[in-house]
């Protein structure tokens, strides 16, 4: 049943809110609360059940925050040391010119005041022991301790301990060695680092409410005061007794604070500089009591979510199965023959909703197909009259032809009569009965009857031969492909040439390929010439040769990409155009 088939049919709109939210979204969301559910019951449980171990997964966690500030206390050191190591490379300090390096002195120490307190002085010690601070100031450090475990030491820089300067601030030394051509310490760079900066990533670190600091293997307390830590972190004599030598990795130690609470302290080592720990105390009580809450949240959370779920499971089925069940009812009418069913658009934006925007775009084409099978059944009647029509004229023509030939011999005309048998012949061939495909041997017989109209015109300039190779002869194939090329050949090999010439003609196998060659021995093509037309005929995009560019794209709608045209022209010698088609077979109707 058709309705409206040649009308407007209106489409519904709906007019529902649109909310972005796709059915897998709706899905996943459903089934993650479910699971969430599922999960949390079984996280209290296992929370209630294994109580006792959840202590000593909270000092795991503590420890690996306190892995990861000690890796940025590390970072920062590195990024002192490539500093330095840069510094080190320049040309004046390595040569060890005093004269040029007391100038870069002042620049440098100009230069990190400019940038923040990055560095207070910057100076030059030479291995005589004399410290240049700037292009005045010169001191001997030869006996100076940290002068010399620089000199002593392998490692590749130094730290000092915390000192306070003149200006009443606490500042560490960094000595970075200059080596010699024999790879011995020649000099070395120090520089006056204010500890401010490794008290900004340490100092504002609180895990589980804990206490941070960072000091050397040998207890010297680096980023805090040691009154105010004795005092209310831990007492010099519990830090005393704790092996700071021995740590290789994360560690920790059961010790007892400033006001005798139970606590656990965490250390880590500082990667780039070994000397250095980075250590948190806190207190057992903190980290018992931050389980205890975990574990209260677990079951508070699995409560509500055990009532969400309930609620949003019953509102999902409705939201879902609503619209599948209209959409299920639209295509049941259609199957009944109802073909305006159209299905009314929620507007979610979800796969309902496309799939329902593809249901009406299937109606829509399923009436355009209708209207359209009609109208082609009415032009295909249409055109079955004209093709009965038409084939009346082709039996006239012959009929005319064949009466003209007579009429030319009756009268002596001989020429007349060979150019009519050939043209009727080639009219033949040519309409073949609206045939598409005629067999090799028709299109050579085809070709021959043009070569021969084409010798009447031209006379002795235009002289041909025709091979067909016997294996060839039934083989099916378009029609009227060798014959433009043969024009072609002729309009544009011969026809320039004064004394004329031949065109050779021939057809072989080549395994499953059929190759056919046009040859001339005509005027031929310079190389740009020559690679102009190979473009163009490759781009599809011609100006004259207009019959080489419809045989190769004919021979491409038929037989694809496997079907090849190829040209080959030497100027004074000739050109050759050669066609290779894939042999489909001579069990194809012709």
């Amino acid at each position: 049943m058709r309705l409206s088939i040649y009308g407007k049919i209106k489409k519904i709109k709906g007019t529902g809110s649109a909310m972005k939210f796709s059915i897998r979204h709706k899905i996943i969301f459903f089934f993650s609360l479910a699971s969430l559910l599922v999960f949390s019951a079984l996280g209290a449980y296992i929370g209630f059940a294994v109580r006792p171990r959840t202590m000593t997964q909270t000092r795991f966690a503590i420890s690996q925050m306190v892995e990861s500030k000690a890796n940025e206390v590390s970072m920062w050191v590195k990024r002192m040391a490539v500093e330095y190591r840069t510094i080190a490379a320049i040309p004046a300090f390595s040569s060890m010119d005093v004269r040029e390096i007391t100038p870069l002195i002042d620049r440098f120490t100009e230069l990190y005041k400019k940038n923040g307190e990055t560095m207070e002085t910057f100076s030059y010690i030479g291995k005589n022991g004399f410290c240049w601070i700037n292009s005045s100031a010169v001191e001997n450090l030869m006996d100076h301790t940290d002068y010399q475990q620089a000199y002593q030491n392998d490692r590749e820089f130094i730290l000092s301990l915390p000192v306070t300067n003149p200006e009443h601030r606490q500042v560490m030394l960094f000595y970075y060695p200059i080596l010699g051509s024999t790879g011995i310490k020649e000099a070395l760079i120090c520089a006056a680092i204010p500890t401010v900066r490794l008290k900004e990533i340490v100092n504002p670190v609180q895990i589980y409410e804990g206490r941070s600091w960072v000091m050397t293997r040998n207890k010297d307390l680096i980023t805090t005061d040691e009154e105010y830590f004795v005092e209310n972190v831990l007492s010099r004599s519990a830090l005393d007794q704790l092996d700071m030598r021995s740590i290789t990795s994360s560690d920790q130690f059961r010790v007892r604070d400033a006001r005798g609470k139970q606590a656990t302290l965490f250390v880590s080592p500082v990667t780039e500089y070994d000397d250095w720990v980075f250590c948190t105390l806190v207190q057992d009580s903190v980290i018992g009591r931050s389980t205890h809450q975990i574990l209260i949240g677990v079951l508070i959370l699995f409560c509500v979510l055990l009532l969400i779920n309930i609620v949003m499971g019953a509102s999902l089925v409705q939201w879902v199965l609503k619209p599948i069940r209209s959409l299920q009812g639209r295509m049941k009418k259609v199957e009944e023959g109802t073909l305006d069913a159209y299905y009314t658009l929620p507007g979610t934006h979800d796969e309902i909703d496309s799939l329902g925007q593809s249901y009406n775009a299937m109606l829509d084409e399923i009436i355009s197909l209708i209207d359209r099978i009609y109208q082609e059944q009415a032009e295909k009647r249409q055109a079955e009259l004209k093709v009965l029509q038409a084939q009346i004229k082709p039996h006239f023509l012959y009929n005319t032809l064949d009466n003209l030939k007579w009429m030319a011999k009756a009268q002596g005309a001989d020429e007349v009569a060979k150019a009519i048998t050939s043209l009727s012949t080639y009219f033949r061939i040519f309409l073949s009965n609206g045939q598409e495909k005629i067999t090799l041997a028709q299109e050579f017989k085809h070709t021959e009857a043009y070569l021969t109209m084409q010798k009447i015109r031209y006379g002795q300039k235009l002289n041909s031969t025709l091979e067909l190779a016997e294996d060839a002869r039934d083989l099916p194939m378009l029609k009227i492909l060798i014959q433009p090329l043969v024009e072609n050949a002729i309009n544009h090999g011969l026809k320039p040439k004064e004394n004329g010439g031949t065109i050779q003609v021939s057809a072989r196998l080549i395994g499953d390929q059929l190759e056919i060659q046009v040859r001339d021995d005509g005027v031929g093509m310079d190389e740009a010439t020559l690679t102009a037309l190979r473009e163009a005929l490759q781009k599809e995009q011609m100006e004259g040769h207009y019959g080489l560019q419809n045989v190769l794209r004919r021979c491409r709608i038929e037989y694809g990409e496997k079907a090849r045209l190829s040209i080959d022209s030497t100027p004074g010698v000739g050109t050759c155009v050669t066609l290779t088609l894939p042999v489909k077979g001579k069990e194809e109707s012709v």
